[in-house]
């Protein structure tokens, strides 16, 4: 089998910063290393967001990034570049166009959020907060959604993770996204886009009525293909899912979790691998994935 370059790539990378902080480094210039978020351009597809750094990403700037924002409904020019989800296609399948989805009440759930802080030179590790986002879900009956808010908190690489979310969950569910109105509150800033995975769960559960495991954290990206794609400092965050007393966490399955299985065994905390929504659905609800009735 092939190695895959990435993992390479994210080893030597593990290497040269330990030998770097056992012979005492501190250039300045290593900061790079540990990108609070990267940007990799995707040719036909939407950028990737995420926390590790891969070969022709770029990191976004904190003085840039690190504004307030607010999330508008169904935004239809770019904002500042990287706020917009125009780069999301959220086209309706042809057979949701055609009927009108079911109204529903407002569903209101509690998502646990693990988030860590600046990655500090000469570490693998660093601080982490555990704490819980909370999600509702209703009906828009104008049909001119979808209509996605949020708080100042939700920070512009997970203003993207959001709305990837909305569009993956509402097509793998077969419910039409116009019809939909998405609120997220953040108790906390959070600017990384491994919260994605957790946020097109919930937004799925909302939808099908199944209700998320109260022993369950997770963390990683959603992509456009409704793949979960890894993200780093994952001891850290398995750190914050114990601190909110939960026992089970589900992590995407693109990098040797050899290490994080036996952590989570000191933890007591069982770490489940998965490689896409339906996978992630099931492992976070104990139901399968499926279309609205």
């Amino acid at each position: 089998m092939a190695e895959d370059p990435l993992n390479r790539q994210h080893v030597q990378r593990l290497a040269a910063l330990l030998l770097l902080a056992f012979f005492g480094g501190n250039d300045a210039s290593l900061d790079l290393v540990w990108a609070d978020t990267w940007v990799c351009p995707r040719p036909g597809q939407a950028d990737l967001y995420t926390d590790r750094e891969y070969p022709g990403c770029r990191q976004l700037g904190e003085a840039k990034m690190y504004s307030p924002v607010t999330i508008f409904p169904a935004p239809k020019s770019s904002q500042g570049g990287n706020l917009s989800a125009n780069n999301i296609s959220s086209d309706v399948p042809p057979q949701q166009q055609s009927r009108k989805p079911s109204p529903f009440s407002d569903v209101s759930l509690s998502l646990p959020l693990l988030s860590v802080g600046q990655d500090k030179v000469g570490s693998i590790t660093g601080s982490w907060t555990g704490f819980v986002a909370q999600l509702v879900v209703g009906y828009k009956a104008d049909g001119k959604g979808p209509e996605i808010l949020g708080d100042s908190n939700l920070l512009p690489a997970s203003v993207h993770s959001f709305h990837t979310a909305v569009a993956v969950a509402s097509r793998a569910v077969g419910y039409d996204s116009r019809y939909l109105t998405v609120r997220i509150l953040v108790p906390s800033r959070l600017n990384r886009p491994s919260a994605g995975g957790i946020f097109a769960v919930g937004i799925a559960s909302a939808l099908l009525g199944d209700p998320i495991r109260q022993d369950v954290c997770m963390s990683g990206t959603i992509e456009p293909d409704a793949e979960i794609h890894p993200v780093g400092r994952l001891v850290d965050k398995m750190n914050a899912c114990r601190d909110l007393r939960k026992t089970t966490m589900i992590v995407p399955d693109g990098l040797d979790n050899s290490h994080l299985n036996f952590t989570g065994a000191e933890r007591s905390i069982q770490v489940i691998e998965v490689h896409t929504l339906g996978e992630a659905y099931s492992a976070a609800t104990g139901q399968a994935l499926r279309q609205v009735p």
